[in-house]
């Protein structure tokens, strides 16, 4: 009986690409760089990133498993269009996780250095002119690092890594929401809701503002999506 012939392994060069061309793609797509329905042509791909398929063909399948891109047979991958009810949800999962952080944190306290950071960085912005220019992706930047605070003061690596993955889907609605002075200084009153009940180890009183923090964003998903949108087929 003949021995079984052994797949072929994948070049250690093509493997190492796989990851870039992942993390490209998705930044792409997760900031609307890529209108839903564009379609992502292996062979456009491999010329941009000077690549085979064996990693261009990794990376779209990676982004379908995370239902980025739908893979259409004898087609090839178009980037997803938007699905409101999945951001609900999304916002759901992060709601959840928000809650347990905030709560662990608020039970056990934080340190002196993250409420010092956190206060320097918040209570500017409560004064914030209403002619001020709004530097959206700072300031969701800075947003994002609020929550991961609490996160990593509780030490779940968990917890981070999915939180992280949310912040990356839901950018564009925070890039959406944070665009005026007005919102900004209520951004800014909520954080330091939050901040001061978890100061107090007052728990209750901290989910009940950490809601309320994300429950502004959340109501602003419909019009953030439309924004997106108009957005993306302006460059085209």
């Amino acid at each position: 009986m003949a021995a079984k012939t052994a797949a072929p392994a994948v070049p250690p060069a093509a493997a190492g690409m796989a990851p870039q061309i992942l993390k490209t793609l998705r930044e792409r797509i997760l900031n609307w760089h890529y209108p839903p329905g564009r379609h992502l042509g292996e062979q456009v791909l491999c010329e941009e990133f000077s690549s085979s398929r064996i990693p261009v063909r990794e990376a779209l399948r990676v982004l379908a498993e995370q239902g980025l891109v739908d893979q259409v047979p004898n087609q090839g991958c178009y980037v997803k269009q938007p699905d409101v009810d999945g951001i609900h949800q999304l916002y759901d999962y992060r709601l959840a996780l928000e809650l347990f952080t905030i709560e662990r944190a608020a039970s056990a306290g934080i340190s002196d250095e993250l409420v010092a950071r956190t206060r320097a960085k918040w209570q500017p912005l409560l004064s914030i002119r209403a002619d001020a220019p709004v530097d959206g992706m700072e300031l969701v930047k800075a947003d994002e690092a609020f929550h991961l605070g609490f996160a990593r003061e509780i030490g779940n690596p968990y917890i981070i890594e999915a939180l992280e993955d949310i912040n990356e889907r839901l950018r564009f609605v925070r890039l959406v929401v944070i665009t005026t002075p007005h919102r900004v200084q209520a951004t800014a009153g909520e954080h330091l809701a939050v901040l001061e009940a978890v100061v107090k180890k007052n728990p209750e009183a901290a989910r009940k503002a950490l809601r309320l923090n994300i429950s502004a964003a959340r109501n602003k998903v419909e019009v953030a999506l439309a924004q997106a949108l108009t957005n993306s087929h302006r460059r085209r």
